[in-house]
Parts: structure tokens; sequence; C-alpha cells
């Protein structure tokens, strides 16, 4: 199988960015932030954390401001440059990770799944490396991301893919069900990011490693004719009222835990134990409520 990703391709363009990547992160850390928040939400304790992908940032000083201390917090990421502290390990998800069945009690991850070639295969990985009722936490990015960017390709006649392939709601949930995550949720949000022009736009994606690795791409350099035309049409279509252009981006929110018999699960067809229409006598009639709320 030909992989849309290669490793090697990946590690090129995200670490030739070492440099630059200091005023990139903005994005990561409010995602990073989100994300925690969920887990505050949740009301238990990680004590054995997994960061897949944390290059981009560490969920540590997050999981700090909302009182999560886990006891370790083990960083991952394919760029082990990035890395940082005795609790790193450099890997790729796609690979079968080196731990023991079991190991973890959470595993987390910000903004890496769209850039791995078989997510069924990575969450699989996942699923086994967590602790009976381990909780898998991620984000990625939605297919309604850089709708400006896909909007101006189109108008100024250039049909290629511009953005790497990405998932919607549906199939993100799919993709949990089917690898035997149980109680999977997927929400999302919608964050757009304004930039002062479009130099300063189009720098900050390449700045990030996020170039354009989709197998139906264009070939070859952007020429200066085309770059100048983008900004032109993206300028006037898409401008707010003080000048600054903007990009929207679709923020999935995956979550899923291991199987565990203390969960819950649906009750099987049949097997109510409450009779539904002595519940819906209960009920106050529709009338009588229309009537109440017309006086």
């Amino acid at each position: 199988m030909t992989e849309l990703y290669p490793l090697s391709r990946l590690q090129h363009n995200f670490g030739r960015t070492l440099g630059t990547m200091a005023n990139s992160r903005a994005v990561h850390n409010e995602v990073a932030r989100r994300l925690t928040d969920r887990l505050a939400d949740m009301k238990r304790p990680f004590p054995l954390v997994l960061d897949l992908g944390s290059g981009a940032g560490s969920f540590a000083p997050h999981m700090a401001e909302v009182g999560l201390t886990p006891d370790s917090l083990i960083h991952t990421d394919i760029i082990p440059a990035l890395l940082t502290g005795r609790s790193a390990v450099g890997l790729s998800a796609e690979s079968p990770l080196p731990f023991a069945n079991g190991t973890f009690d959470l595993i987390i991850s910000n903004l890496m799944l769209h850039w791995v070639n078989n997510v069924p295969q990575a969450l699989m990985h996942i699923g086994r490396a967590l602790k009976p009722d381990g909780l898998f936490l991620a984000s990625t990015l939605g297919n309604n991301s850089f709708t400006e960017f896909k909007t101006a390709f189109d108008t100024i006649g250039s049909h290629h893919a511009h953005v790497i392939p990405l998932t919607d709601v549906q199939s993100a949930g799919a993709a949990l069900q089917k690898v035997g995550f149980a109680m999977p949720v997927v929400d999302r949000d919608v964050i757009t990011v304004t930039y002062p022009d479009f130099t300063a736009l189009y720098e900050d994606i390449k700045n990030t490693g996020s170039r354009n690795l989709h197998p139906n791409r264009a070939r070859g350099l952007m020429t200066p004719r085309t770059l100048k035309a983008m900004e032109t049409v993206y300028t006037d279509m898409f401008a707010l009222p003080d000048g600054k252009l903007p990009v929207t981006l679709e923020v999935l929110y995956l979550h899923g835990w291991r199987p565990h018999s203390s969960q819950q699960k649906p009750l099987k067809p049949g097997t109510a134990t409450v009779d539904l229409s002595e519940v819906l006598k209960s009920l106050p009639s529709r009338r009588l409520q229309e009537e109440d709320s017309n006086t």
C-alpha cells in the first residue's frame, strides 16, 4: 500500500521548521487547553499518561492549570529533537507502541491523527496500550477546515487538491467504534485564526510543517503569478473589516474508552424495566403545555 505520508517525508517537513515553530503553536496550545478542559470535567485521576505527538507542545502546563497531576506523563513524537526531558520517546503511532498492553490510564493526542496513514491501525495500537477503562482523548482537523483556501484556489481555476485529506464527525466516530472503543464520542469546534496579511498567513502554514502532501496535489513549486493571484482573491473574498485575513479550522474531539465490565452498557431491546405508556401518562398533555405558554 502506498503511504500518503511517508515517515521520512513527515520528519523532513516538520524537522526543518524547528527554528520557526515557536511562533506557530498558538492553535496547538488552544486546542490542548480545550482537550484538557474535557479531562477536568471527568472528575477522575489519570496516574499514567501517554502524549502522542507532543512535539508541538506538551499537555503538562494545561493539566496543571486544571489541577490534574499525573504521576507520569510520557511525551512522544516522530521528531525526537522536539522532545525534552527524561520521559520522552521518539516513535510513530502507526507502529506498535513500545509499551506493554494495558499500561496507560490515558492516551492523549493533539492535532496528530490527520498525519497518520492508517488511522484504524493506530487506534488499535492505542487501544492495546490502555488499561481496561482507560481513556483515549484526541483532536484532529475536520474536513471543513481551510474553506477559504479551497474556495480561493477554485476561484483562480486551480482544481488540484490543495489540502490534505481530512475526516468528518461521522467517520471519526465510526473509526473509534470499529476498532472496539467503548462509548465513543466525537464533537467539534470551529476556530478562526486571523493574520495581518497573506504573506504572514502563508508563511505560518509553511513554518508549522503543514505543507500539502495530498497525492493529487499539483507538482512543482507554486509560481509567483499563482501566489499573487491567490493573495488577491483571498483578500478580496475574505478580508475582515479590519483588513485581517481569516483561516477557518474545524477541530474534531474524539474520546473513547477501553472496554471494561464496570462500564454502562445499553439495554437490549425488550429488557426495559419501565413501561413507556406509564411514563407518557405522567406527562402533561401538549394542549395544556400550549395553553400555559400562551398565558
